[in-house]
């Protein structure tokens, strides 16, 4: 197998930004019905391994040993089928030569490597799906993926404290040397990108519509603000990103934050309840809600809102509070006994090619992990005409999709919950608030 893949030939650039040219909306396709929003506890997965604690964590922050995933030979030639597991709405969609609508990024890959890819958009949840593969991993077993897509947080703590991922080599990724991004290469949830690489990253921050607010939310204190948002109309999550973005408006450093800290955020989401503001608490569907009109303001992730805005021109704003926001990365992994690491880690490498990454950037509207892409975008807005063009033109200029260093200045990851101890604690103090 080859991992260094040929560049995009300079005649066919103009074909494939033409495969996606035409976007469908997703409007009506943003459903997550039955979706959980709850969390595993480590115990209740160590336990089955044999042991009380995680093991040592080594990026983590906790000392100990370096974990260590499954070593396979990547220089081995590739299956010819890779499955790949990832969310809903994450990638882009047109009409392929063939005549039927797909994926073109996939299908340039097949052209140009010979491998099919499966895909599949079945990840609802991170929990929900780690808990479906856990029995499969556990049993040392092929889950049926080649590469998943999980957010880093507890579910890929788990992942590698256990074993379960396919260590990469670093030799053989030559895409990602050349194009990733600072903040793809070397994450603190992943020294040295040993398991991951970045599908795409986004930002926790908030969202208003100017229809309905008069005035930018600027920070976390507006949504108590009744006069400005209104009674009952404010969407929170029900997830850990709300009180990573309340400590960190509250100045507090959620990395290094403890029950202490935890409390205080809680307290302060207990005041915004008792506000009058909160409609509820949200999972995926929080966005079915605002784009209703059920919300006037809401935390949103930045490519939700962004393509709404500039796509669907919907009147809304995003932006991160004063105090800053929660920065997450979605890490393409290979399992543990995959039927085939080398395709996959080939197709890892692939979308790191900016023409390749463009295609999937002007659909999603979430940041590339290849910085090139946005002066291709550009470069495609001028090759285009009408709205298309400046929807273009406003994709590549969004600060939020090409964050300068100060705006990643303002920006945490949330607190990387590394034992059952610490999970406990927190669902303590926490679940209780997303119940209205």
């Amino acid at each position: 197998m080859t991992q260094q893949q040929p560049p995009v030939p300079g005649g066919s650039a103009a074909w494939l930004r033409g495969m996606t040219s035409r976007r469908l909306s997703r409007r009506d396709m943003i459903r997550y019905a039955g979706v959980s929003v709850g969390s595993l506890s480590l115990a209740s997965i160590l336990a089955a391994c044999g042991g009380d604690e995680p093991p040592g964590t080594g990026g983590n922050g906790n000392g100990g040993e370096s974990p260590t995933g499954q070593t396979v030979d990547f220089s081995a030639p590739a299956g010819d089928t890779v499955n790949f597991a990832n969310w809903p709405l994450y990638i882009d969609k047109g009409k392929l030569p063939t005549g039927e609508r797909g994926y073109p990024s996939l299908y340039q890959f097949q052209q140009d490597t010979g491998i099919t890819v499966n895909y599949n958009d079945e990840i609802q949840d991170n929990a929900q799906f780690f808990g479906e593969i856990l029995p499969q991993l556990q049993a040392g077993q092929d889950i049926g993926r080649d590469i998943i897509v999980i957010t880093n947080g507890r579910q890929m703590n788990a992942l590698v404290v256990n074993g379960w991922l396919t260590e990469l080599d670093p030799s053989m990724r030559p895409n990602f040397d050349a194009n990733a991004a600072d903040w793809a290469k070397d994450p603190e949830f992943d020294p040295g990108n040993r398991f991951s690489m970045a599908w795409q990253s986004g930002l926790t921050g908030l969202a208003w519509n100017t229809d309905l607010v008069s005035q930018p939310i600027t920070k976390m204190d507006d949504l108590m603000n009744t006069d400005l948002v209104g009674t009952g109309s404010v969407g929170l999550f029900a997830n850990e990103d709300l009180p990573n973005l309340v400590m960190i408006n509250l100045g507090i450093d959620p990395a290094v934050s403890g029950p202490e800290e935890w409390q205080e955020a809680a307290d302060w989401v207990t005041m915004l309840k008792e506000s009058g503001t909160v409609r509820t608490f949200y999972d995926q569907g929080y966005i079915d809600d605002f784009v209703a009109g059920n919300t006037s303001a809401c935390m949103g992730w930045s490519g939700d809102i962004l393509y709404y805005a500039i796509w669907e021109d919907y009147p809304f704003e995003f932006a991160l509070p004063e105090g800053g926001g929660v920065l997450w990365i979605d890490n393409m992994l290979i399992p543990a006994n995959a039927a085939n690491p080398q395709g996959a880690y080939q197709l890892m490498d692939y979308v790191y090619q900016p023409e390749i990454a463009q295609m999937i950037t002007e659909w999603v509207l979430y940041m590339s992990p290849a910085p090139e892409v946005q002066s291709l975008i550009a470069a495609h807005a001028e090759e285009e005409s009408g709205e298309y063009a400046s929807d273009l033109q406003l994709t590549a200029e969004s600060e939020f999709l090409w964050p300068e260093q100060s705006l990643l200045d303002m920006t945490s990851f949330g607190r990387n919950l590394t034992t059952d101890d610490e999970q406990e604690e927190w669902d303590a103090i926490f679940n209780p608030l997303y119940e209205t």
